[in-house]
């Protein structure tokens, strides 16, 4: 049996370097196990019947079994694996009898990222084979007895079995695991059920091969095939490029505009690193995939497409106060039909010039009036109070503006009923003279335009004796000069000094 075991170590030795080199260079994904192995025919018998009753296994010493792997995928591997001995098979009486069995296996392993992690250092697997075997059951005659002490301590005889052979055929089945102590270095333990189904399902002939050895793994992996070692491609089932940078050396670049698949929002459009990989095919800053109108330029604020101006009136839609209405960039596109300077939107007479303080409508003497009646004297006196030279500015600009300036006024001051009429006249003249000196000086208004007088307590507006009514005759009126005046006189009550 040691010649045997030489040429087998002879052999291993061989095929390991061999392999070492040849998974150096093509970084395939290769392992070699070496060990040795134990035959048991008796426990084929029955189903397990005395598998771990070590009595019965016939082992040959280490460098007695090889196996080289060859990595597919991630949960599958091939094995060529070879074993080599000299075997007792106590059933049938046969004695150091040379034996090889050299096969192809696939193996479904279970740390494949499914079940248990790939890196995991226990690496069950699953394995079923087709083998050529070699030993010599020719020299066997039947009926043959051969001696197993049964449950009645007798003797049992084999049924007879025709055109033995030396040489074989088998199928095997079992299982196995390696306990990786590094990366490339384990143990291996497998056992495996050998079938001969040339002769009809007889299990005196079929055996159990159990096996422990060492693993060396070699190479490096390469599930996608694009020529980069899985623990180097930062995309490992992807076929990709070389870039030497580990997070993208390996990934796949599918439209070539230098931005990865795996960090690119556009993998089938070449595009822009700024915009994740992506297109700007209109140049506006904003990438097409968001870009409402991809060909046209437009801000981001309007989803890339250009803003509207609806009235065309040259400011846009949303710069424009009133976008469906042409008008002028001072008024935020809002027309001033009038030309008064005051947009439409805020003129209460729109097609009217007037001014903005009167609302964009024209002035009348209504208005003027009624800024006159504000005006307070010192009490009898003509001297107006400082508070009422507002009024008088905005009398005077009402007077002054397009549609009054070339119309004369009477400016008539008026008395309440208290005192005399001849008092009450002299002074209802010097306070309308006073305020038409006010508006000539402080307004600008061309004094020949206005003639004071005093009407003293002709035109009352009531007869009560309070102050309430007192304020209300006392008063100033400005009348155009070609409106009819008409003095009436009212009862009053006994004069009181003024």
């Amino acid at each position: 049996m040691k010649k045997f075991n030489l040429l087998l170590s002879a052999v291993v030795l061989f095929l390991a370097g061999n392999s070492f080199v040849d998974a150096q260079n093509s970084k395939n994904p290769w392992a070699i196990t070496v060990g040795a192995h134990a035959v048991d025919h008796n426990s084929a018998t029955g189903p397990f019947n005395q598998y771990f009753k070590t009595d019965n296994w016939d082992i040959v010493p280490p460098l007695s079994k090889l196996s080289i792997i060859r990595n597919l995928n991630r949960s599958f591997d091939v094995d060529l694996t070879a074993s080599v001995g000299e075997v007792d098979n106590n059933r049938l009486a046969i004695k150091d009898e040379l034996f090889i069995n050299a096969g192809l296996g696939l193996r479904y392993k279970l740390a494949n990222g499914y079940i248990l992690g790939e890196d995991s250092w226990f690496d069950p697997y699953i394995r079923v084979g087709a083998n050529y075997h070699r030993y010599d059951y020719t020299g066997l005659a039947f009926p043959l007895t051969a001696y197993y002490g049964n449950e009645n301590g007798g003797t049992y005889q084999l049924t007879e079995v025709e055109d033995l052979e030396k040489n074989h055929f088998t199928i095997s089945a079992g299982a196995g695991f390696n306990l990786w102590f590094t990366k490339n270095f384990g143990l291996n333990v497998a056992s495996d059920y050998n079938w001969l189904p040339a002769y009809g399902g007889k299990n005196y002939f079929d055996f159990f091969q159990h096996s422990v050895g060492v693993t060396f793994r070699f190479g490096k992996q390469d599930r996608d095939n694009d020529g980069i070692a899985d623990d180097e491609d930062a995309c490992p089932d992807t076929p990709g490029i070389a870039t030497g940078d580990p997070a993208t050396n390996g990934c796949p670049d599918t439209d070539g505009d230098g931005i990865f698949d795996k960090d690119d929002a556009c993998p089938e459009v070449a595009g822009l690193a700024e915009f994740q990989g992506c297109p700007d095919t209109d140049g506006d800053g904003v990438a097409d995939k968001d870009d409402a109108c991809p060909e046209v330029a437009g801000p981001v604020e309007n989803n890339g497409c250009p803003w509207p101006d609806t009235d065309n009136d040259g400011i846009l839609d949303k710069d424009d106060a009133c976008p469906n209405e042409a008008g002028l960039a001072q008024f935020q596109g809002c027309p001033d039909t009038d030309g008064d300077g005051i947009a439409d939107k805020d003129d209460a007479c729109p097609t009217v010039k007037g001014p903005k303080e009167n609302n964009g409508c024209p002035w009348t003497e209504v208005q003027v009036a009624s800024r006159l009646s504000n005006i307070l004297f010192e009490y009898n006196s003509d001297k107006i109070v400082p508070s009422s030279y507002d009024d008088v500015r905005v009398a005077a600009q009402i007077l002054n503006s397009d549609d009054l300036k070339a119309n004369s006024y009477y400016i008539d001051g008026h008395a309440d009923q208290r005192g005399s009429d001849a008092y009450n006249k002299k002074l209802s003249l010097k306070r309308a003279q006073a305020l038409v000196n006010v508006l000539a000086e402080r307004g600008g208004v061309d004094k020949s335009r206005l003639t004071a007088r005093g009407l003293g307590e002709a035109n009352l507006l009531c007869t009560e004796e309070t102050e309430e009514c007192y304020q209300k005759n006392r008063r100033v009126e400005v009348l155009p000069k070609n409106a009819t005046v008409i003095e009436t006189k009212v009862l009053k009550p006994a004069k009181k000094k003024k």
